[in-house]
């Protein structure tokens, strides 16, 4: 991956009770929102279902009510710290040159309870290549297409995520389902150098994300 990597502590910030914050695009070329939309709104106890437990793989993008996917930039060659077992997220960062990598962690340090995730990830062009799940241990993922990565995971005190490639500066798609729950709450990402920049409001879940710069 080249460029300098600077990190993001998440300590602090991914408790399930947390209010979030973000800078947010619409679905063309990305233009940041002036206004906040509705207050964000504090998911739901985290379930303690396994990935055994028989849920579906989530639906393709976009197709979540009336809601458009919003589109979000991303930090190129920003990453992120968060420990295992301290909250609930799922973090999408970009390298310059179409290197990403999709990670998750949940709050069983807190609660007591596993975390059942189901993600998907979608190119909206090209392929995903290069698919490393090396840090799924435990877990499956599956490609229906070469467009799309369908994972699973059972997760506790342990990171779980998948790094892979697009194009460069190409747009995918990431919708992330906790047991029963889809809420654009847990998704994080960098935009200017801060967690989920400054835009207070809900994400939508699937959410759509391009790199700063290719």
């Amino acid at each position: 991956m080249q460029g300098l990597r600077s990190s993001i502590s998440l300590i602090a910030l991914i408790a399930t009770s947390a209010s979030l914050s973000a800078c947010v695009y619409e679905n063309e070329p990305p233009r940041r929102l002036r206004d906040a939309p509705a207050e964000t709104s504090s998911p739901p106890p985290v379930s303690g279902t396994t990935s055994s437990g028989g849920s579906s793989w989530p639906s393709d993008p976009g197709a979540v009510g009336n809601t458009s996917p919003m589109l979000v930039e991303v930090d190129t060659n920003q990453t992120m710290e968060a420990v295992g077992g301290d909250g609930v997220g799922v973090f999408v960062e970009y390298a310059a040159g179409g290197h990403w990598h999709v990670w998750w962690t949940c709050d069983t340090t807190r609660t007591a309870q596993t975390c059942d995730f189901a993600v998907s990830i979608t190119a909206a062009s090209g392929a995903l290549s290069n698919i490393d799940a090396t840090d799924l241990a435990g877990g499956l993922y599956s490609s229906s297409s070469p467009s799309r990565l369908e994972t699973r995971s059972t997760t506790s005190v342990e990171i779980h995520g998948v790094r892979f490639d697009t194009d460069a500066g190409a747009v995918i798609t990431v919708e992330a389902a906790l047991g029963d729950l889809k809420d654009g709450s847990f998704l994080f990402f960098v935009q200017d150098e801060e967690v989920n920049g400054g835009f207070t409001g809900m994400l939508t879940n699937p959410l759509r994300f391009q790199g700063s710069s290719p």
